[in-house]
């Protein structure tokens, strides 16, 4: 028996007001990154290769 099940079976009142309090969603805002990675690497010299990413020399 998992907590939630517990108090809904002894305290359905509590119940309800915890549904309440977890099912609101929070929006956050969506951070815009302004560069790929392949572009923040360029300069330390990476390269994709197929899904990987290596480095050409070091630097």
């Amino acid at each position: 028996m998992t907590i939630g099940e517990y108090i809904k079976l002894t305290d359905i009142n509590t119940y309800y007001k915890l549904l309440k309090m977890c099912s609101k969603a929070i929006d956050k805002p969506k951070i815009e990154l302004g560069c790929s990675v392949e572009e923040l690497m360029r300069a330390d010299s990476y390269t994709r290769q197929g899904r990987r990413i290596k480095q050409r020399r070091w630097g």
